[in-house]
């Protein structure tokens, strides 16, 4: 009985991790994820919230940095009609460089874990909801990313605990926004 309350209680560790736990990305500037940004992959350890209609499904355009340190990011996703619309947060610095903090269905601490040339891994933790997130954007027009993004991504996937069955490839289905949305 002791070994079962144990193994549930580092399971229940694991599961809760704390989001300073997660990577930032060393010696991270917000300069070097301004501008246009598109989202390649979604990974999340509830799938249903990166599913068609789901909370977290979205696709990212672009990063702004604010006078202030905060940043502005700007994305597109389905409405309840099925119709693109487009929406931003603002990511509230904090005393981490790479970690901002914005409401959304409560508290999320968005983490960028590994920036290049060409992509940026993105970490959501809402604690609200139990949930992490995990997105892989690359710099437009491009569809792919380098090996390095690829080996990141999936690396932090398996931090995180998120299996590929709890994964969208958001470059073989319908975008927002697209022709007619």
């Amino acid at each position: 009985m002791k070994l079962l309350l144990l193994s549930l209680g580092l399971g229940l560790a694991c599961a809760l991790q704390d989001p300073e736990e997660v990577p930032v990305q060393p010696g991270f500037r917000p300069e070097e994820v301004e501008g246009p940004w598109q989202t390649l992959k979604l990974g999340a350890t509830d799938r249903s919230v990166i599913e068609e209609g789901g909370a977290y499904r979205c696709f990212m355009t672009s990063i702004r940095n604010l006078g202030n340190g905060n940043m502005n990011v700007t994305y597109f996703h389905r409405n309840e009609h099925g119709k693109c619309v487009e929406e931003f947060f603002i990511g509230e610095k904090t005393d981490t460089p790479g970690l901002y903090t914005f409401e959304y269905k409560g508290k999320n601490t968005l983490t960028f874990v590994a920036v290049g040339s060409d992509f940026t891994i993105m970490d959501f933790q809402n604690d609200n909801l139990d949930l992490a997130v995990v997105e892989l954007q690359v710099r437009p027009p491009s569809l792919s990313v380098s090996p390095p993004g690829q080996e990141a991504y999936s690396k932090h996937l398996s931090r995180r605990g998120i299996g590929s069955d709890n994964t969208e490839d958001l470059t073989v289905q319908a975008r927002c926004p697209s022709p007619g949305s």
